[in-house]
Order: C-alpha cells, then sequence, then structure tokens
C-alpha cells in the first residue's frame, strides 16, 4: 500500500499514484536550467556584429534580441567563428565584461603574474 513509506518522503509520493499521474501533468518535474555559455554566446555574437558588421548596417545593437530580429546573413557565420577563438584568445589577457550600452566587451588588462620558481637549481640561467 502506499502509506506504508517512511514520513520523511514528500507529500506527492505518499498520494495514489493514479493521482500524482494527474498532479504530474500541470507541475513540470523538473525546473528548467539556464545555461551560462548561452548568454556568452549572445554577447560574442552581439561583440562581433558590433565591431566588425557595423559599416553593412549603420546601426548599433544594443542586444541578441535585435540581431535576431533583424535576421543572420549566411555569409556571417562563416565568420562569426572566428569572433570564438578571439574571444578565447583575449580572455587570457584581459577581463571582459559586456557593455550593453555601446553593444561592445569592455576589456580590462590582467596583471601579469610570473610563473614561480619551485626549484632554482633546475634553471641553469638563474645558477650563473
Amino acid at each position: 500500500m502506499y502509506y506504508n513509506k517512511p514520513y520523511n518522503s514528500n507529500r506527492l509520493e505518499r498520494l495514489p499514484p493514479e493521482l500524482r499521474y494527474l498532479i504530474a501533468e500541470f507541475i513540470p518535474s523538473k525546473p528548467e536550467k539556464t545555461y551560462p555559455h548561452i548568454q556568452l554566446f549572445k554577447d560574442i555574437m552581439l561583440d562581433w556584429y558590433n565591431k566588425y558588421r557595423i559599416w553593412e548596417t549603420n546601426k548599433i545593437y544594443h542586444s541578441y534580441k535585435e540581431i535576431y530580429t533583424d535576421g543572420i546573413s549566411q555569409e556571417d557565420a562563416h565568420y562569426f567563428k572566428h569572433a570564438f577563438t578571439r574571444y578565447r584568445q583575449e580572455s587570457k589577457y584581459y577581463t571582459i565584461a559586456m557593455s550593453h550600452n555601446t553593444g561592445q566587451f569592455t576589456m580590462i588588462a590582467k596583471r601579469y603574474q610570473p610563473p614561480l620558481i619551485s626549484n632554482p637549481n633546475n634553471y641553469h640561467w638563474y645558477n650563473n
């Protein structure tokens, strides 16, 4: 019987299976996940459009939705893939944040930290 479950189970599990099925039709069982890489994709695309495609449209896009509603041409897809490699390369040296006022990334240089010398005897130039 369904009442023989331990006390620490949730209320939904204590209901009869027929009633649980009816409730499950109206209540989603899993919360929707937000993926952080989707927002990063949109930001990279917004930055790329505003830096390299501005000469065609003479319009500054402030959000991804504006680009999406205007449409993305097939020629752009080939060149857009280079925006990801450029972003990855620049993120090594800059702290990158999206500025929606300008529609471009703002980059702040990271502080350079030289590698630590763990064992100075391993470096021939150090012993000279």
